[in-house]
């Protein structure tokens, strides 16, 4: 008797656990049943807790004015004209050194072999800013 109720376990389990396991998306967005849409948002706004108070970071993110707008794309022209006179005059080796001033900012080159060193100082501080360009022969 005994070994007749661990055969019949063993043939109920094994045939249980065969099987496949097929993947059914609940999420409509997925795949899923389109009936579900509603019960997913509710449970996703059940869930949210954040509050929009609208002013919470008002102050960090305040839009330019059209005057401000402007005049910040008028300096990054100048600022590109500039930097597009400096490596002509590198690539060129129209001037291997040379200094320009630019809104009190100092930008210096110097030509160093194979390579031009260009140091940026802000003009504020002491603090400069070294960029090594190689040049191409």
């Amino acid at each position: 008797m005994r070994y007749f109720v661990t055969l019949l376990a063993c043939a109920i389990c094994g045939h249980a656990a065969a099987g496949d396991l097929v993947y059914q998306p609940i999420n409509p967005s997925f795949g899923g049943n389109p009936l579900n849409s509603s019960h997913l948002y509710q449970g996703a706004d059940i869930q949210n807790q954040y509050i929009d108070d609208g002013s919470r970071f008002d102050d960090l993110f305040e839009e330019p004015s059209l005057a401000e707008e402007f005049a910040e794309a008028i300096r990054n022209g100048m600022i590109s004209i500039a930097a597009g006179e400096l490596i002509d005059s590198i690539v060129l080796q129209e001037n291997p050194t040379g200094t320009m001033e630019l809104d009190g900012a100092m930008v210096s080159w110097v030509t160093q072999g194979d390579r031009v060193v260009i140091t940026v100082n802000d003009g504020v501080s002491t603090q400069t800013l070294d960029i090594p360009v190689p040049v191409i022969n």
